[in-house]
């Protein structure tokens, strides 16, 4: 007595479905896996290992034609095969890898990068330029900001663990003396743009506070950049921290969902547009 159709399924997890596909690519001899009392579908030892190599190679990325094939052809190499395989793979690999750095950098910042940002170019070029410049594990430094971003993201602080606290700690560690305070100033800002929230964005006072902290930016930046940080520039990059990316849900941690909205409103007034229109 061989093996049932509905054991394939509860065992190996290979659904009826896929057998009579295995059989319509002629990956499976029909007349052979057929009760000949019967008729139904009875499977050997030999037909199960069959069935688990044939979900296998397809799982791997090979076609039903290319498992057809390797039979028939009187050449064929299994260990050029596999090579082949693996050298695709590997290329795959690195692609998903590219884009999930640029996906998680869009996550977090809410921004996507075109051509228009960073010059014409097509996009083969753009990808490689995106490579090098918007790819968050590009750097370790940058990895292990993710990391830490994940954990603050996924898990609140009274569920971390020991590891996650190293993995927080360490970005820390990257961190300058001087960079601190930079960080700390910014935040200082927007703590008190957050707290005038019941002036109205529109506000002077709540202008001249964004205005000072545009100023402030702009002491830290390049000489080379100054002329491209304008106000819009500078409001087009701050917005998007506070809506709708990774670092508005984290910046919520801090000011409040209401207060991220308040901030950006309030920053996009001064770039010049209005985030309600």
């Amino acid at each position: 007595m061989g093996y049932s159709v509905k054991w394939v399924d509860e065992h190996l997890g290979i659904t009826r479905d896929m057998l009579r596909y295995y059989e319509k690519e002629k990956l499976l001899p029909v007349a052979e896996t057929r009760n000949p009392t019967n008729k139904y579908r009875d499977y050997s030892e030999e037909d199960i290992e069959r069935i688990w190599g044939i979900k296998l190679l397809i799982g791997i990325g090979f076609s039903a034609k290319e498992i057809r094939e390797f039979g028939s052809n009187p050449d064929f190499s299994f260990y050029e095969v596999m090579t082949g395989k693996v050298e695709q793979l590997e290329k795959r690999r690195d692609e998903i890898l590219t884009y999930l750095g640029f996906a998680k950098t869009i996550q977090m910042t809410g921004r996507v990068p075109n051509a228009t940002r960073v010059g014409s170019m097509k996009f083969d070029d753009f990808i490689e330029h995106s490579r090098q410049n918007w790819n968050a594990f590009n750097d370790p430094q940058g990895r292990r900001f993710m990391d830490a971003a994940d954990t603050i993201l996924d898990k609140p602080s009274e569920e971390w663990d020991a590891s996650d606290v190293k993995c927080i700690m360490d970005i820390y560690g990257d961190i300058a003396p001087e960079e601190m305070v930079y960080i700390q100033t910014i935040g200082g800002y927007y703590r008190v743009i957050a707290d005038m929230k019941p002036l109205g964005y529109s506000c002077d006072a709540v202008q001249t506070v964004v205005k000072s902290l545009y100023e402030y930016m702009l002491t830290y930046i390049e000489p080379e950049f100054k002329e491209k940080f304008t106000p819009l520039y500078f409001a087009d990059r701050q917005v998007s921290s506070f809506i709708d990316s990774g670092f508005a849900a984290m910046n919520e941690r801090n000011y409040g969902k209401d207060g991220c909205l308040f901030i950006a409103q309030a920053i996009a007034t001064f770039g010049g547009y209005n985030l309600d229109a």
